[in-house]
């Protein structure tokens, strides 16, 4: 525990510098790096690092897309055309080297590449949005708050447990308090930001508290698929980048999850004039 907590005192203060720098390349890079990190984490657990002709390419592309989708300023729909650009890859190497690579192999580099490849290109997307500057925060609100809160919460109250097989210290309170606490979160950063001069928003504090709960759902199955995924493999953790924590993916799990939501809510929400989460 005492080394879970100094990873993440140590994580927190390198990261968040980061995000203060979210407008320039040095966050751009930053999250490349994790995203290719993550898809070679993600490639070894399920067995297909090793092809080398398909893994190369994932992580090349997984580096980036995120560096893509923010030189040309794109739209979540760019998305859609990387994920079948390395599609097309992946069946072409199917059938001319059918006798090296299988279907179910095929299939793995797909998800993995596709699965963490999208989540992280959704957090430059967003920064890109109409007030993507406040949006792309509740990003890592959503997952970081619903993670704590679901910890102590389960930690206090926790007694009935919660997919036992995946998670064993999971606990239903323990979701509930999550939920519950981050829908405040967003109630209270939009109440924050309101009182920033610099900002000159409205915060539609109902539209965020039901964001909130939808954005914790989201967090926390997120992080319940990709412990699936590892007991599915037998795997205890992705990586050992973050002592106490394990990998990109056993710390950005969530991330991945609530990232791809507040991207289409706010993408959504751009195409109603008078509708958003901060006016």
């Amino acid at each position: 525990m005492k080394t879970r907590i100094i990873t993440g005192i140590i994580a927190l203060v390198v990261f968040i510098p980061v995000l203060f720098f979210s407008h320039t390349l040095v966050f751009d890079v930053a999250i490349a790096v994790i995203s290719a990190m993550g898809t070679f984490e993600l490639l070894k657990c399920v067995g297909v690092v090793k092809k080398y002709a398909l893994s190369a390419p994932a992580v090349t592309l997984a580096f980036g897309a995120p560096l893509t989708v923010r030189v040309v300023d794109a739209d979540p729909e760019i998305l859609m055309f990387i994920g079948v650009a390395y599609l097309f890859y992946l069946l072409f190497a199917g059938v001319f080297n059918r006798k090296k690579y299988t279907t179910n192999e095929l299939a793995l580099a797909f998800f993995a590449t596709v699965f963490v490849t999208i989540s992280f290109s959704s957090i430059i997307i967003t920064r890109n949005l109409q007030n993507g500057s406040i949006l792309y925060l509740l990003i890592f609100i959503g997952a970081w708050s619903s993670d704590t809160f679901a910890y102590f919460t389960g930690k206090l109250f926790g007694r009935r447990k919660f997919f036992p097989d995946i998670s064993p210290n999971k606990t239903v309170e323990g979701a509930v308090g999550g939920v519950v606490f981050c829908s405040l979160a967003f109630v209270l950063y939009g109440f924050i930001i309101s009182r920033i001069d610099n900002f000159d928003v409205a915060p539609n504090y109902i539209l965020l508290a039901g964001v909130g709960l939808a954005v914790s759902v989201a967090a926390i199955l997120g992080d319940l698929a990709t412990s699936a995924i590892k007991r599915n493999y037998g795997v205890k953790d992705y990586g050992s980048i973050f002592p106490g924590h394990g990998g990109v993916m056993d710390r950005f799990d969530s991330v991945m999850a609530t990232a791809p939501m507040i991207m289409i809510i706010g993408s959504v929400l751009d195409r109603f004039d008078g509708i958003g989460l901060f006016g």
